[in-house]
């Protein structure tokens, strides 16, 4: 059976929608037996390190020239690369703030995307993605509704999107949504949004 990463991004803990939609989602996905084993990171609990001008800098040399510091400062980097790297369905939830991703969920996007190992270019400058064979689950909770936005101004799922697909190789991404929860909507039904799942 395949392996999922589950990962989620709100400070809300068990009080969060968006998490309680990507858990439906490992829940049907289990249930269907189409994935057997769930490695979950809580980027609240552990939560990617910024990056700086030193990590940056190992983040562009080659790896035979890293020394213990640098893989010591790459750790983090070269941790969540791996759950990647097995993971056959990853699961990503993120609430909206300010109309974009979660501050914890950007970071760990940052420490993602590794020049070598997540993407590399070709010889006429364009981008190739490292990962293949890789379904990606976007549950995003928002507190209006996508009909009442601006038009342009979808920024979660078109961004997810670009990354993924940019950097990591990975296209396969079906975005779900928990919306209305700042209007004081009742329970929600995640079997109901998930129905097509």
């Amino acid at each position: 059976m395949k392996k999922a990463l589950h990962i989620t991004s709100s400070a809300r803990g068990g009080q969060s929608y968006s998490r309680g939609l990507s858990t439906a989602i490992i829940r049907k996905l289990t249930d269907r037996k189409e994935i057997g084993t769930v490695v979950e990171r809580d980027l609240t609990q552990s939560p990617p390190p910024f990056l700086n001008e030193e990590l940056i800098g190992e983040f562009y040399k080659p790896a035979d020239s890293i020394a213990d510091e640098g893989r010591d400062l790459l750790a983090y980097s070269d941790a969540i690369v791996s759950e990647i790297d097995q993971a056959d369905i990853i699961v990503i939830s993120t609430p909206m703030h300010n109309l974009g991703i979660s501050a914890p969920l950007k970071a760990w996007l940052d420490q993602l995307v590794r020049v070598g190992l997540t993407y590399k270019f070709n010889e006429d400058g364009s981008r190739t993605g490292c990962f293949r064979n890789k379904k990606v689950y976007l549950a995003i909770a928002s507190g209006g509704k996508l009909a009442f936005w601006p038009e342009g101004q979808e920024f979660i799922e078109s961004y997810i999107k670009a990354v993924f697909g940019a950097y990591t190789g990975i296209t396969d991404v079906s975005t779900y949504r928990v919306e209305g929860t700042g209007m004081g909507v009742p329970e929600i039904n995640y079997d109901e949004i998930l129905q097509n799942l």
